[in-house]
């Protein structure tokens, strides 16, 4: 008797087990926070940014691969949507704290799973990463492919009690500041009040005055990673653009002493690809602060100039918005940026 007692509590304790898993699954597999399954185009709900580069290798191992470009970059190129880019499907890879060190590994696994091979590469290149101190660095690709091509990957994520936790925040409809689309994984970003707006940018001001900006020196080696990138795919069109920050932070970096730096930078880049598309300076766009969340991320909908621009279909209001900065004409941009820092000089600092 006392046997069977025991049987009858274990094989109840297994089944509130199994049944607690099979919930879980069910939840996570359905919510799919961390971009696992994408069975349910129904529950097309915001999922929360849990990280950008497990979500969008996630998205790129399991979902349809049938993308006729690419985006590389940081998070202010994940601003950018999908839309602004049509009629070219653009996958958007581009994740937090990027640097190009990280891209070639990116692309080939981006080219491995699509089904078609890409004829085009949007690069968002910041001014950050040509700094040999590399600050906030990611994990390498290495770890995040792996981790999403394990082939019980997916299995053990949808019963994690922590993907759950992510589940039930989509499933209760919380919004973050930063959610995906999670068919798009298009940015979705709350709008924020002027004194939360300033807030941030005066934060991350700081944060760049002594680290970014203050805790600098110029990578030797950054010309010969992106050279690498580019003559590893020579069958590739490299667009090649400079992520737009505030006229704020701009002018931090003239404060900062690193215009000479970042003319450095821009004919660096200029030699290996070119040309590009130069977004870091003063105009329409970086100067209305109303544009940006804080000092350096534009809001989506007012990142479409960037997009329609790069991909080749300007419209008649994005005209002054960024230069396209070749081999013939840098020497005469560089000295419009110059002439912009001479004025910014004369105002108040940040």
């Amino acid at each position: 008797m006392v046997n069977k007692n025991y049987r009858l509590i274990f094989v109840a304790n297994v089944t509130a087990l199994a049944c607690l898993y099979l919930a879980t699954f069910m939840i996570n597999a359905f919510y799919d926070p961390l971009c696992c399954f994408l069975l349910f185009p129904s529950a097309n709900r915001p999922v929360p940014v849990v990280d950008s580069r497990l979500q969008k290798t996630n998205h790129l191992v399991h979902g349809p691969a049938n993308h006729s470009a690419l985006l590389l970059g940081s998070s202010r190129a994940e601003q950018l949507r999908q839309q602004d880019f049509t009629p070219l499907r653009t996958f958007n890879y581009a994740a937090p704290s990027f640097y190009p060190d990280e891209a070639s590994e990116y692309l080939d696994f981006f080219i491995k799973k699509n089904s078609v091979k890409p004829t085009t590469v949007f690069l968002g290149l910041d001014f950050y990463g040509s700094n040999l101190l590399m600050h906030e660095h990611a994990k390498p690709p290495r770890h995040y492919i792996e981790t999403c091509s394990y082939p019980l990957g997916a299995f053990k994520t949808a019963v994690s009690h922590d993907t759950l936790k992510y589940s039930l925040r989509v499933a209760k409809g919380k919004r973050d500041m930063f959610m995906y689309d999670p068919l798009t994984l298009d940015k979705l970003t709350i709008v924020q009040g002027a004194a939360e707006s300033d807030k941030l940018l005066r934060r991350q001001l700081e944060v760049y005055r002594k680290e970014f900006y203050g805790d600098y020196r110029y990578n030797e080696n950054y010309a010969a990673t992106l050279r690498k990138l580019k003559d590893g795919h020579p069958d590739l069109q490299f667009v090649v653009f400079t992520t737009p920050v505030s006229k704020q932070l701009f002018k931090l970096l003239v404060a900062s002493g690193r215009i000479p730096d970042y003319e450095r930078w821009l004919k660096d880049v200029v030699d290996i690809f070119g040309s590009v598309y130069n977004f870091m300076i003063i105009d329409p766009l970086t100067s209305n602060q109303g544009n940006f969340l804080d000092a350096h991320h534009l809001y989506p909908e007012r990142s479409a100039p960037v997009a329609r621009i790069v991909s080749g279909h300007p419209q008649p209001q994005d005209k002054g918005i960024g230069r396209l900065v070749t081999t013939r004409n840098i020497s005469a941009h560089i000295a419009e940026v110059r002439a912009q820092v001479k004025q910014l000089t004369q105002e108040k600092q940040p």
